[in-house]
């Protein structure tokens, strides 16, 4: 395994795509455009694109990139496969219950990783599970998805000077 100086977790409901809840949606899922992929009862999910080049900039400048979210598993990775990006994570921690910090937690714990909350990085469309994360793993740098960045361009410059501001060149 590469050797990783910083973590980049992205969120997926309403962070790499624009659909709030792919748990509620039925698979199995197929693609229907280039960014876009539906359900077999024909609701649709668009993926942010840009978010996808984060992740994959991301792993280009020495971060492991994991998605943290709140789903059932199996959907979400259907929708990932489905969307073709199942590979731009490095790992998955996608628990059906909300508390993103016990989960990730013990992911870290379990995978043995051992980087410091400030080089991490959080993506997400909510705040909401800010607190348990910070309980559980430390003050990570949270970013809030489609609000404080909304372009592959204004994201890099974004997670450069969180980095920067945390003495670390990604």
């Amino acid at each position: 395994m590469r050797k990783l100086s910083w973590l980049l977790l992205l969120d997926l409901d309403g962070t790499l795509w624009d659909h709030l809840d792919i748990s509620s949606l039925t698979p199995p899922f197929r693609r229907v455009g280039e960014d876009v992929i539906e359900d077999s009862m024909g609701e649709r999910v668009r993926l942010f694109r840009y978010m996808v080049n984060l992740a994959v900039w991301a792993r280009d400048m020495g971060a492991g990139v994991v998605s943290l979210s709140w789903n059932d598993r199996e959907k979400a990775l259907a929708a990932l496969r489905a969307f073709g990006v199942e590979e731009v994570f490095d790992w998955h921690v996608i628990e059906p219950h909300p508390w993103k910090g016990k989960a990730l937690s013990r992911f870290l714990r379990e995978s043995g990783l051992d980087i410091p909350p400030e080089r991490m990085i959080y993506f997400d469309d909510r705040d909401i599970h800010l607190d348990d994360i910070y309980s559980h793993v430390g003050r990570v740098r949270y970013v809030r998805s489609q609000v404080d960045c909304s372009s592959l361009e204004s994201c890099k410059s974004l997670v450069e000077k969180l980095l920067g501001e945390a003495s670390i060149s990604p």
